[in-house]
């Protein structure tokens, strides 16, 4: 079986390339992953109750501090190597951190290899926790990958 026909298997396909922040020298560009499940497309904007002199009708509303949520990839694989890098070069503990850029595409219910029925785009992300599954698969489709959870500085909704 190919690894196209692999990645399709999978609800949500995820992209990396290199965020040129620094760290991600020698990752290649490109790398993919594919998961099942995807939480943390979420951003948390503060409110901040502002009161202003001469405005009586009420405190201003404004908005204070973003915060990002962590992104959680579940039940997935990748078969690329630069995936596997980066992943490695999170969690080795070397400086500077390999920052990357990634985007994580939904996939048509239908497997098709090509079109997105949405896409978000994250910027400096690096893995913080991975949880690999039970290495007692008997079908490739049964996933390495239990859990990846991966911070960022910031999430997009991309075109359809």
């Amino acid at each position: 079986m190919s690894e196209d026909a692999l990645l399709t298997r999978f609800n949500f396909l995820v992209d990396i390339y290199a965020s040129q922040y620094g760290g991600d020298t020698g990752l290649a560009q490109g790398a993919k992953g594919a998961f099942s499940e995807v939480t943390g497309l979420e951003l948390t904007l503060e409110p901040v109750t502002f009161r202003e002199g001469g405005y009586h009708a009420g405190p201003r509303q404004l908005v204070g501090k973003t915060t990002a949520t962590p992104l959680v990839l579940k039940r997935g694989v990748s078969l690329d190597a630069a995936f596997w890098q980066w992943i490695g070069r999170c969690t080795d503990g070397s400086y500077p951190l390999p920052y990357v850029s990634g985007a994580i595409h939904m996939r048509p219910a239908d497997g098709e290899a090509s079109g997105d029925q949405a896409s978000w785009s994250f910027v400096s992300g690096i893995v913080t926790k991975v949880k690999s599954a039970d290495l007692n698969a008997v079908d490739p489709k049964d996933a390495p990958i239990e859990e990846l959870h991966i911070v960022h500085e910031g999430l997009s909704r991309g075109a359809a």
